[in-house]
């Protein structure tokens, strides 16, 4: 009974600890920021990942991919974005060798994550190589989306690895990666096209 009364105030009303009011205040702006974003008007922005053109070189006994990748995000994506929400995107790549009669045999897979984020109080753009950890800053998202998609010498395999005489073949693209999305968002990826954003892989010869 002594309990019962400790839990609430003078006025009747049962009291939150402060954890617990902090968790309910967090969910709560969460599911306001996936209401806003669901409610996107019906002429918005498409989203577009695309690989413009790609090629391959072999220096110093390592292959290198350089590559042009068009990003245009949604209006829901760009809104999470302004709002706080920082957006992966990751760059697929995968170097398979030729076959005649079986399907291609799988050599390499590569995966290389790029973090935007929004800092409003700066008013720039912050776009972060997640596998090296170094970052650029940009005044604008247009510059900072064209500064993503120049994608220049990336090593991509030792020459020595391969087998001489055989073909080769690249393919890359770009996913906007929804495991890093939080929660809210994660659930209205799942639901909605404007958080499904990804290219058509893009394939060409290792050696043409």
């Amino acid at each position: 009974m002594v309990r019962h009364q400790q839990n609430r105030s003078a006025g009747g009303r049962r009291y939150c600890p402060p954890a617990s009011a902090a968790r309910r205040f967090w969910s709560a702006a969460w599911l306001l920021l996936a209401v806003a974003l669901h409610a996107v008007p019906a002429m918005a922005q498409e989203g577009r990942f695309e690989v413009r053109s790609a090629n391959s070189r072999l220096a110093g006994g390592v292959y290198y991919a350089s590559a042009r990748i068009d990003y245009r995000l949604s209006e829901e994506a760009l809104r999470a974005l302004e709002s706080g929400v920082p957006l992966t995107i990751q760059l697929q790549i995968e170097l398979t060798r030729e076959r005649r009669f079986l399907p291609d045999a799988e050599v390499a897979s590569l995966e290389k994550n790029y973090e935007i984020s929004y800092h409003p109080l700066a008013q720039h753009y912050v776009v972060k190589n997640l596998n090296r950890g170094v970052q650029s800053s940009h005044i604008t998202l247009f510059s900072t989306l064209r500064s993503m998609g120049r994608i220049v010498e990336l090593p991509i395999i030792d020459a020595a690895l391969l087998e001489p005489g055989q073909r080769y073949e690249i393919a890359i693209r770009a996913v906007l990666d929804h495991d890093n999305l939080p929660g809210p968002l994660r659930l209205l990826a799942f639901w909605g096209s404007g958080f499904r954003l990804q290219s058509d892989w893009y394939r060409w010869n290792l050696v043409e």
